[in-house]
């Protein structure tokens, strides 16, 4: 019980909010529970289990859900619930899509459910289906625009969003197992059902030039596929952005060639393997009748959505980098306190050294302060290399791949580097050479900020980092005169040399230890 709250009987490593939330998403290929932590602007996945139902297998032959799909539905349902119970969920919510709307014994199986559960089940139309989906890449994006496509088992839905707006969505249904079904397993027809259907699309002409932000099961094995056949540096598939062309050409050797014979088609699992060329399809007739920019992959989507739904306008307007990453100074860092600290500290510094920043610039220096001290525990040895995994394989949000690469860079820097450097090759390959350069400026900050106060608030607001002709300066107040020293001057020394400086430390008292 020592690693328990006294107060709540809750985990030490756990941020409570409201309680757990539950979404149970009743779709056309599969049913899944997912619990989040609480409800927020970045929220966290406690729980993630999916079952292959395939209820959308038959429709469009039979207008019904297979009795043994059904089966495996409610079986998964009656686990979900058992585990729901067991979290001791604060709010549950159950949707259905497609299938369940389009089916004729569809009623019938929500009242199934709904006799499991004892809760209402809420089923999604089109539209709204659209609507939620778009929330979702609102949720996991900072200032999102472009289009949004969930293609699901039963049904495609698109949508265009903005900044802070949603426009009026469109459904199809061009899921990928309504689309084998209606074309009767041939990918030739079934493209020409893409091309006619889509074809007279209101929302894909609002795409040309702009971003495709790709949601859902299918699309989401195909971008992996596709990391795995590239040898990308990481596997996180969230904000992976791939040139339209090249994911266009990537789809056509798929319904060219299959995936059997490619080297890492065992990324796909085996329930996807044979839906992935009806989404490569339906991918490449979006990019030819919409002419994206780019395509986007989104780790979120309806059950996301409807978290975001509830949100309040403020939490909605909060940044989400930011806020998972106060969150990780909470949980993992000696002093959020000085965290936040670091965050004027080392702004003052960069205006100190000359160095502008964008705002997007500005937004990843302060989520690399805020995760400036995740990897104390680890050993010293270790600390670059697990604070670099962290980072690079965190679930946040609202980052690009580029801006992750940046801030696992500062992270490795900031304990002094690497047991294993090759481990750094991912960040670097992420960056820019401009990022790089910004992270090792960055990082040379930190390794002097947490030699003067080391971890320990109150401290770094009392100290300067100041540059004077073609000197580097640690100003310190005189009653902070003794933490002057060996270390912290070498610290200095370093960042000084990236700068083409000299460096020292001074006090009110005496200017000493001159370079």
């Amino acid at each position: 019980m020592g690693e328990l709250s006294h107060a709540t009987g809750m985990p030490r490593g756990r941020r409570m909010g409201n309680g757990i939330v539950g979404v149970v998403d009743v779709g056309s290929n599969s049913v899944r529970l997912v619990l989040y932590e609480h409800a927020c602007r970045a929220p966290t996945v406690l729980f993630n289990e999916k079952v292959l139902a395939a209820l959308g297998e038959g429709l469009a032959e039979t207008g019904r859900i297979s009795d043994e799909a059904m089966g495996r539905a409610l079986s998964a349902i009656r686990r979900f619930m058992a585990i729901a119970r067991a979290a001791d969920v604060a709010n549950l919510t159950i949707v259905a899509t497609a299938a369940a709307r389009d089916a004729s014994n569809g009623p019938d199986f929500i009242r199934e459910i709904e006799s499991i559960a004892g809760i209402p089940v809420r089923v999604l139309q089109g539209p709204e289906e659209a609507t939620m989906a778009a929330n979702g890449v609102l949720c996991g994006f900072w200032r999102a625009d472009g289009l949004v496509g969930d293609l699901g088992g039963g049904s495609l839905e698109l949508i265009d969003i903005g900044e802070a707006s949603v426009g009026a969505g469109e459904s199809f249904p061009l899921g990928t197992l309504r689309l084998k079904g209606d074309a009767k397993g041939s990918l030739p027809r079934g493209i020409g059902i893409l091309d006619e259907t889509l074809g007279a699309s209101a929302q894909l002409p609002l795409l040309e030039g702009r971003p495709f932000y790709a949601v859902g099961g299918t699309w989401r094995s195909l971008v992996r596929l596709h990391m795995a056949e590239t040898d990308y540096p990481i596997s996180i598939m969230h904000h992976y952005t791939v040139d339209a062309q090249e994911l266009s050409t990537f789809c056509a050797k798929i319904l060219r060639e299959g995936i059997d014979d490619m080297a890492h088609n065992e990324v796909v699992s085996k329930g996807r393997r044979g839906l992935l060329p009806w989404g490569a399809a339906a991918l490449q007739a979006i990019i030819t009748h919409g002419k994206p920019s780019a395509i986007i992959a989104s780790a979120l989507g309806v059950r996301e959505g409807l978290l975001y739904s509830t949100l309040g306008e403020a939490e909605k307007r909060r940044d989400p980098l930011i806020l998972a990453t106060e969150e990780l100074a909470l949980l993992r860092s000696r002093s959020p306190q000085h965290s936040a600290e670091l965050v004027e500290w080392s702004g003052a510094a960069f205006a100190a050294l000359g160095i502008s920043e964008s705002e997007d610039e500005q937004r990843l220096r302060v989520a690399a302060c805020l995760l400036s001290d995740i990897g104390w525990r680890a050993h010293p040895d270790y600390r670059g290399d697990q604070a670099l995994a962290i980072v690079s394989n965190a679930a946040l949000y609202g980052i690009d791949h580029p801006g992750r690469g940046f801030l696992a860079l500062v992270l490795h820097d900031r304990y002094g580097g690497l047991a294993n450097p090759a481990s750094q090759h991912a960040a670097d390959v992420l960056c820019t050479a401009a990022l790089q350069e910004r992270a090792a400026l960055l990082a040379g900050i930190f390794r002097i900020a947490y030699v003067l106060a080391p971890g320990v608030p109150g401290i770094l607001p009392r100290t300067r980092l100041l540059k004077e002709g073609d000197d580097l300066v640690i100003s310190l107040p005189a009653d902070l005169a003794e933490i002057d020293g060996e270390r912290p001057l070498r610290r200095v020394r370093q960042l000084a040399k990236l700068v083409g400086a000299s460096g020292s430390i001074r006090t009110e008292r005496a200017q000493t230890l001159d370079a």
